[in-house]
């Protein structure tokens, strides 16, 4: 078993069923999958921004209650803004939540499962699942 931290892209493909949601349920099936905490917020501001009703909003959160959530400390913090910098100075910008992400999986030491590998190709530290083999 492998420990995978997984982009909010991902888990929201999951959860509405996008054509890509199998192949994402493959890569995490038997695996220890974590979020950022900045995941968890995203899911729930699409609910709000998308006026879904309370029994939707329900499921989502038994959807998400399933994954193990990371939460920044001041290692993490730290590493945020190092991936924030190096992003800038390489002429990369990196939103944000993106760049929590990417601070938990290098924090964890997981590789990290999205479907948007191009905006995080620049950050160094990172181990991506596709580079996993």
């Amino acid at each position: 078993m492998k420990r995978l931290v997984v982009d909010t892209d991902v888990v929201s493909y999951i959860f509405k069923w996008h054509t890509s949601a199998p192949r994402f349920v493959e890569i995490l099936a038997d695996n220890e999958v974590i979020l950022s905490f900045v995941t968890l917020a995203e899911m729930r501001l699409g609910a709000l921004k998308a006026r879904w009703g309370i029994r939707k909003r329900n499921l989502l959160e038994r959807y998400l209650s399933r994954f193990a959530i990371c939460y920044p400390d001041d290692h993490v913090c730290s590493i945020w803004a190092e991936v924030k910098d190096e992003s800038n100075r390489k002429g990369h910008a990196i939103s944000s939540q993106d760049a929590w992400v990417a601070a938990t999986a290098i924090y964890l030491d997981a590789p990290l499962v999205t479907n948007n590998a191009m905006d995080f190709a620049h950050v160094k530290n990172l181990r991506k699942f596709a580079d996993e083999g």
